[in-house]
């Protein structure tokens, strides 16, 4: 059955989409050759109400019972408006009569039961071109409703069709005659309540049908998206089921394999610096002893110098690289009170440091000990080199939140804002007292809102002073990059 059902059902979207669109148009076409089907039987119910069958076989009795010289009196006194009848030696065009020119010849066929020498010919013509064809000494001007003058008042009469047909009905007589009958019967018109029926049933059909294959297919999409904005905020994703038509199928596929990659590639980049820091502590440690056998104290000194700015490297590229690749999990807290903590750390130690009282709670997920650690240094930097940090939380857009951190020092050169944020780049000496001013806060501090799928820009204020602005996306948005504010 499963292996059925691989065959019949397409592996791409466009195949499921044509299929299940065709599939939907052969339904509708089903019901509306169903719903026509019940209007031609409303076409004949009209001829069997009216009173073109009882005209016939009143006629036809009144024919047997008379004389010939009174057929052409009978005849011309039954024509009406929309009535005519004749009597000819000459029998209707040999034709097949349909289904429902069959059904109505055997009704007419049981009412002449008796009278009639054989079975009658019915023809129904839906054009209601039979009537002024057929019908003797009528022309058009003898039903003039039936026609439209088009161009110049001489023009030609065209034929007109304001929503009826005609039926003719040939009775054979006794005589060897027969007896030819037409009659028009009103036709349902172009917009009928069928028709707008049959419209209303193919449009819900086909809408129905495709809203519900959309929203199928696209769950996977859906579930893809999800997967990737949780992935650029730094959140660890399982591997994603692979599931959907063969585009999605294959675009999970690689979603799966290319953080598979990344996470095997942060894992030996951390086990790697672990290793070489962990080989690299022995030596030094050695080398240091041995420096203090040394009897010349300034060559000792320097010595132990040089082998202590050794290990500040090694931390500081441990440091960094522990920012990047974090094995903490994302949780969702509160934004102003996070910023908060971080400016009452500073604040109790006599830091200038204060929080910016916003509007409404701003609820983000993120991972909070990286995150914090990078306002920290950013805040570290406006009280150590700003005299001053003033930190706010704000919501420019839609989709994005923004913290602000702003100091009162004397700034940056333009050309050496985004230079500051390069590793070991030291602008001014000891910037971070956590890395041993090795240039690393600012470089760590962005690595950190990087993996949160935000970016960290660096102004100067028009009023004096440096500006950080941390941009990152909300739930529900996407990740990306805003420009540097200038």
């Amino acid at each position: 059955m499963n292996r059925l059902a691989r065959i019949v059902w397409p592996r791409s979207l466009a195949g499921r989409l044509v299929l299940l669109l065709v599939a939907t148009l052969a339904i509708a076409q089903l019901l509306l050759i169903t719903v026509l089907q019940t209007q031609n039987d409303s076409f004949i119910a009209g001829i069997v109400r009216g009173q073109a069958l009882s005209q016939t076989v009143t006629l036809v009795r009144l024919i047997e019972t008379m004389g010939p010289e009174d057929v052409d009196r009978l005849t011309s006194a039954f024509a009406s408006r929309g009535f005519c009848a004749w009597v000819s030696a000459t029998p209707p065009d040999p034709r097949t009569m349909t289904r429902a020119e069959e059904r109505l010849a055997n009704l007419l066929s049981r009412r002449l039961h008796g009278v009639a020498s054989g079975r009658p010919d019915v023809h129904i013509d839906t054009e209601g071109t039979t009537w002024d064809r057929s019908c003797p000494e009528r022309t058009g001007d003898d039903a003039p409703w039936l026609r439209r003058q088009t161009g110049a008042p001489s023009a030609t009469p065209q034929e007109q069709r304001p929503g009826f047909g005609a039926v003719a009905l040939s009775v054979p007589l006794s005589d060897q005659r027969w007896l030819h009958l037409n009659a028009l019967v009103s036709l349902p018109g172009i917009w009928n309540p069928a028709t707008l029926l049959s419209f209303l049933i193919s449009s819900l059909a086909v809408s129905c049908v495709t809203v519900a294959c959309v929203r199928l297919q696209t769950s996977s999409l859906r579930s893809l998206a999800d997967a990737s904005e949780r992935l650029g905020r730094g959140e660890t994703v399982p591997a994603l089921d692979l599931r959907g038509p063969a585009e999605v199928v294959a675009a999970t596929l690689a979603f799966n394999t290319m953080q598979q990659r990344l996470s095997q590639f942060m894992h030996d980049r951390m086990r790697l610096l672990a290793a070489i820091s962990h080989d690299l502590r022995t030596p030094l440690t050695t080398l240091r002893l041995k420096a203090e056998f040394v009897d010349d104290q300034d060559v000792r000194a320097d010595i132990v110098a040089t082998i202590d700015e050794l290990v500040a490297i090694c931390e500081a590229t441990l440091a960094f690289t522990r920012a990047e690749a974090t094995s903490e999990d994302t949780q969702t807290v509160d934004l102003d009170a996070l910023c908060a903590d971080v400016v009452e750390e500073f604040a109790s130690v006599g830091a200038d440091a204060q929080m910016i009282a916003a509007g409404s709670p701003v609820l983000l997920p993120c991972r909070p000990v990286a995150l914090r650690r990078a306002l920290r240094n950013l805040v570290d930097n406006g009280v150590r080199y700003g005299h001053s940090a003033r930190v706010s939380v704000l919501r420019p857009s839609p989709g994005t939140v923004t913290i602000r951190v702003e100091d009162a020092g004397p700034g940056l050169p333009e050309d050496l804002l985004e230079e500051a944020f390069k590793p070991f780049v030291r602008l001014e000496p000891s910037r971070s007292t956590e890395t041993g001013g090795m240039g690393l806060g600012l470089a760590i501090a962005r690595s950190i809102v990087k993996a949160h799928g935000g970016e960290l820009t660096l102004a100067n204020h028009p009023e004096g002073g440096l500006k950080a602005e941390i941009v990152l996306p909300t739930a529900g948005s996407t990740p990306g990059s805003d420009e540097p504010r200038r």
